[in-house]
């Protein structure tokens, strides 16, 4: 998990300092630490749980190399698709914990990153443009009860601070899902 908290906006990442800023084609510039502030802001608002994940879906895609980005919950033994942004639907909707790179990132209580998805077994295939994968667990009480799932159309496209920053919504994420 993260090395600290949200503390407001403006305010970076405890332990982590300031995310920094990505800069790529037509979505433009986006710091992270923008998004960080307009994330803690509505995921502290109280609003509806469903209302809160297509918002945090919707905001962590405007990220340029964010291609697809879900939430996805651990209902019993499988992962179910909460919310998501992208340019279509993934038919991914279920996913059995232990399969692909989302039930192995539930299965390991850890971040998965996959550099180069065609070279990763575990790989479920959803989009064809997809070279790169990030998935991060959201914990309550050690548990894990949720995940973001990132695609990316490059290889390698996500990095420390990528994860960093992605364990970090995950964590103020787990205190109200």
């Amino acid at each position: 998990m993260a090395g600290g908290s949200f503390n407001g906006p403006g305010s970076s990442v405890k332990g982590v300092g300031k995310f920094g800023e990505v800069m790529a084609g037509e979505k433009g510039k986006v710091s992270y630490d923008d998004v960080m502030a307009r994330l803690g802001k509505i995921i502290r608002s109280g609003s509806a749980r469903k209302a809160i994940t297509d918002f945090v879906c919707r905001e962590l895609r405007k990220i340029p190399h964010y291609a697809w980005v879900g939430i996805y919950d651990v209902q019993g033994g499988e992962l179910v698709l909460a919310s998501w942004s992208g340019p279509s639907a993934t038919q991914h909707t279920r996913i059995p914990l232990g399969q692909g790179i989302c039930g192995a990132a539930v299965t390991e209580r850890a971040t998965v990153v996959v550099p180069d998805v065609a070279k990763d077994p575990r790989y479920l295939q959803c989009f064809l443009n997809t070279r790169s994968e990030i998935v991060v667990p959201i914990f309550r009480d050690g548990q894990p009860i949720a995940e973001i799932d990132i695609d990316a159309e490059t290889e390698g496209a996500f990095g420390p601070t990528d994860q960093r920053f992605l364990e970090s919504v995950a964590e103020e994420l787990g205190v109200i899902l």
